[in-house]
């Protein structure tokens, strides 16, 4: 019995699941019909009843993802300045460039989403948490930026929510004010910052108490990230539940000591009361965030079960809670927090059984690390390519800090006056972090990230290796698990070159690969580090890189070279920026200037400067920008950087001839492509790295126009993500975008 209402419930969950890997929603009836059909047909076969459920949970994520799709903003709306009545909801948030914050509208001209994510620039602070405003926005769709390894931002806006984006033009205050428990949160967060002014671990407070991470620094979520515990500086699920049953085992205590309640009442049913109650407030502090909803869900069904006073297996408590999560928010599978939190509880049950829970505390802690970890690690390297070494150490000693002692002293010095309980509490994960940047000293594991399929195997593999010593066949998990670290052998020959484009809005990212060889043009904008560059370098397997090339001194191409020579060795940096660049402060990488004539051959591939030209005068930085030519036997491409009109001249006055790839000079500007640059150029791929309607306009229809009258394939970035051509005797073109296509995506632009 118990085997197939697993079966049924791992049906409902696949159903949702293969919805949401879909490139387009299907027409929902059919479905619907189908799920009935099989019901009819369930006493013949319990096939049937399983075929039956799963076509129910796949038509019921269906009809949510449709009705969350119809709440987006209609594309005739876009940068169109719109009036509109609404309140703040959930914390704004302080950025370098003024505020963004959550905005629900309440009355409009206009058919607006049921959310939107607002951006007001100028001084930050302009608004608070429950405040209502009449806003002049500009809106436009939800668009992320698409490219190997990184974060899909389209498909977070779907798990949240947010059907617009957009700019505040100006607002005024209006009376009343609405989200009483989010102002709530804004008031305890005020009073945080009160009590630890310029305390270094101030934004750790916030987010262990009501959930903001906003103000946690750059540098301290790295070292988080490099020792695994980011899950413990947030309001996570393993936070609620610990407190939860801190809360519960109190709450047993004292009932049983007081006889006139015992008398009464079940002390276990008490404690299971109190420890739902205390999650519930607990993610009340959070604004009832999605990932701790997850949590609250589990523990309310897993105290259901055991309010029963039947036995329950605990497979049937977690699949139960698994199945209410995902019904009640089927988007829930897209995160791989969720995975990450509901597959190691589920490994933890799995092992729990069998080899946790004997011999002494000390052991058994490892036992729960190790579990732990080796369920996780799998995930991980899928997703994130690589495995920190000193995770188990890390948490081993920060999750017991952190989750009993340092959130229920934060939670309590919310209610202390003076203040003295937030300082203890900040003072001790002061402490804590000392020995995490001892451990972020220590090597980790760097993978190539491999296929999602290999989950399959290793799942198995991990269930194998989590059975008790001695188990007969346990140790061939190993195999299982070894697709894992197979490395994708490079497919690119000798003489030949892969030029990917990545999509880094407003700027420019070219990652140029031979057979052995590897060198970065631009990095882009600031932000791109950490979201674009290295995770894009982490899935191809690139631990270093043989050449970085920083055309010129504008931020949009250089912004994200500090993250990047922090990260990845470099062996050599061509650049067209002064000696005394703060760039170069105590970097020591050989450094030459790129110039004209100055080249070299990788794998048959031939590199070479053709600019800047140094008997020329040029007047601004994009004038000296370095451009680059790659050849081999059969195609060429060019990387201009934002080189202008005269300097398109030059190049054409020294014998630039005929291009196969060409990087748009600037974006696409009026400034650049003059007629005789195209004519005498005459790309077969004419590429147009720019930003989603970015405030310049790049590119510019004129000089769309020309490239295709030039019988150019003109591409775009912002269309149709990071473009990957593979260079050999013939041009392959892909499109990451479109080779990577979900539902929740806007059209990209056909080739």
């Amino acid at each position: 019995m118990l085997t197939r209402y697993l079966l049924l419930i791992a049906g409902f969950v696949s159903g949702i699941c293969l919805l949401q890997s879909l490139a387009s929603l299907p027409v929902l009836w059919p479905l619907i019909a189908t799920a009935l059909v099989c019901f009819s047909l369930q006493r013949k076969h319990f096939i049937f009843l399983l075929l039956a459920v799963m076509c129910c949970g796949f038509s019921w994520a269906n009809w949510r993802a449709q009705l969350r799709m119809a709440d987006r903003l209609q594309p005739a709306l876009e940068q169109q300045p719109i009036e509109v009545d609404g309140y703040i909801t959930d914390l704004p948030q302080a950025t370098r460039f003024g505020t963004r914050f959550l905005f629900i509208p309440e009355s409009s001209g206009q058919p607006l989403p049921s959310k939107l994510q607002l951006q007001w620039y100028g001084a930050p602070d302009r608004v608070k948490a429950g405040e209502r405003w009449h806003f002049l926005l500009k809106l436009k769709q939800v668009h992320g930026q698409s490219n190997p390894g990184s974060f899909d931002l389209e498909s977070w806006f779907l798990q949240q929510g947010i059907g617009a984006t957009g700019t505040v033009k100006s607002g005024v205050l209006l009376p009343e004010q609405r989200a009483w428990l989010h102002r709530i949160r804004a008031q305890l967060r005020s009073k945080i910052q009160q009590a630890l002014p310029g305390a270094p671990y101030q934004g750790v407070m916030i987010a262990l108490t009501v959930g903001d991470q906003g103000a946690i620094p750059s540098e301290q979520w790295q070292r988080f990230a490099a020792t695994g515990i980011t899950h413990l500086i947030s309001i996570s699920g393993l936070h609620i539940t610990l407190l939860a049953a801190i809360a519960a085992g109190i709450c047993k205590a004292c009932w049983r000591r007081i006889p006139y309640l015992a008398a009464r009442f079940a002390a276990q049913r008490a404690a299971l009361l109190a420890g739902v109650f205390t999650a519930l407030c607990y993610c009340l502090l959070a604004g009832m965030a999605v990932p701790t909803q997850r949590t609250l869900f589990m523990l309310a069904i897993a105290a259901l079960c055991l309010w029963r006073a039947q036995p329950s297996a605990n497979s049937a408590i977690w699949a139960a809670a698994l199945c209410v999560t995902v019904a009640i928010d089927p988007f829930a599978v897209l995160s791989i927090g969720f995975w990450l939190s509901y597959l190691t509880v589920g490994a933890l049950l799995w092992a729990g059984g069998r080899q946790i829970g004997q011999g002494a505390k000390w052991q058994m802690w490892i036992s729960t690390q190790a579990a732990a970890t080796i369920a996780s690690a799998p995930i991980l390297l899928v997703v994130f390519g690589q495995l920190p070494l000193v995770s188990p150490l890390a948490n081993a000693f920060a999750i017991p800090i952190v989750s009993v002692l340092i959130t229920p002293l934060a939670l309590l010095g919310l209610l202390d006056p003076f203040g003295y309980l937030l300082y203890a509490a900040e003072r001790l994960f002061a402490g804590t972090d000392y020995l995490l940047q001892w451990c972020s000293t220590l090597p980790s594991l760097a993978f190539n990230m491999p296929s999602a399929l290999t989950l399959i195997p290793a799942g198995f593999g991990v269930m194998l290796l989590l059975l008790p010593r001695g188990v007969p066949g346990r140790h061939l998990g190993l195999i299982c698990c070894l697709p894992l670290f197979i490395p994708t052998p490079n497919h690119i020959a000798a003489n030949s070159y892969r030029l990917t484009v990545l999509d880094v809005g407003q700027g420019l990212a070219v990652l140029v690969q031979t057979a052995k060889h590897q060198l970065l043009f631009d990095t882009g904008q600031l932000p791109n580090g950490e979201r674009v560059l290295l995770p894009a370098l982490r899935s191809q397997s690139i631990r270093q890189l043989d050449a970085l090339v920083l055309s010129h001194n504008d931020m949009d191409h250089i912004g994200a070279a500090p993250p990047l020579l922090k990260n990845i060795p470099i062996q050599t940096i061509w650049h067209s920026l002064p000696d005394d660049h703060p760039l170069f402060a105590s970097l020591h990488i050989n450094r030459q200037h790129c110039q004209l004539g100055k080249s070299w051959v990788w794998d048959g591939v031939r590199f070479r400067f053709i600019w800047p030209d140094p008997a020329y005068a040029a007047s601004t930085d994009n004038a000296r920008g370095c451009s680059l030519l790659i050849e081999n036997d059969q195609h060429t491409a060019l990387i201009p950087a934002d080189i202008g009109i005269h300097e398109e001249a030059e190049l054409i006055n020294q014998g630039l001839g005929k291009i196969d790839i060409l990087l748009v000079p600037h974006h696409g500007s009026k400034s650049s492509s003059s007629l005789a640059f195209v004519e005498t150029t005459t790309p077969h791929y004419a590429v147009f790295s720019a930003g989603y309607l970015n405030r310049f306009g790049h590119p510019k229809p004129e000089i769309t126009a020309r490239y295709a009258a030039a019988q150019a394939i003109n591409l775009r970035t912002d269309q149709e993500g990071a473009l990957i051509f593979d260079v050999d005797k013939e041009i392959k073109l892909s499109s990451w975008r479109r080779a990577h296509r979900h539902y929740w995506q806007q059209a990209s632009a056909a080739f």
